[in-house]
């Protein structure tokens, strides 16, 4: 079986998502159709980009990604309390998940508090989750280039032979 990483930025709305992956890609991103190439220390790796989570969007992941599951799929995903769905639908098509999260239990009114109730960090530990905690009043290059750090030493261990990704 082909090895796939799910790497995901999980934030409140206005936490700093989208500015993670303006800044990955040096511009402005949206959700696309096709994987495009994200180029990380002079290489480029095919990634799926999905911008805007499935939860904000009110779709469901599968009309989201292409019909062949791609090998990286960037995404965002919406602090709520149905985000684990989110992440069970990538565990069960056997994802790695790599998983920054910003700024948790910031903004949690007193029926939410999620941080605390829902055991999102405790799920996606117990899920082998790699999950980088981070502040959205630090500079959003260094989680930038934490993430990139982090794909690209991923997909050169298992994808090697596919260094000439065009």
């Amino acid at each position: 079986m082909q090895k796939k990483l799910l790497v995901g930025v999980l934030g409140n709305p206005g936490s700093g998502k989208t500015t993670t992956w303006k800044i990955l890609f040096k511009k402005n991103v949206h959700t696309g159709k096709n994987i495009r190439p994200l180029v990380v220390h002079d290489i480029k790796i095919p990634v799926f980009l999905i911008n805007r989570s499935s939860l904000e969007r009110q779709t469901k992941l599968e009309y989201i990604l292409p019909e062949e599951c791609p090998k990286i799929v960037l995404s965002s995903f919406l602090y709520h309390k149905d985000v684990k769905k989110n992440f069970d639908f990538f565990i069960s098509r056997g994802y790695e998940l790599y998983i920054i999260w910003l700024n948790p239990g910031y903004y949690d009114t007193n029926e939410k508090h999620l941080f605390y109730n829902t055991g999102i960090i405790n799920y996606l530990l117990s899920n082998e989750a790699c999950v980088s905690v981070k502040s959205s009043k630090k500079s959003p290059e260094l989680r930038v280039e934490e993430m990139k750090n982090y794909i690209y030493s991923w997909y050169i261990t298992n994808y090697k032979q596919n260094l000439d990704y065009k």
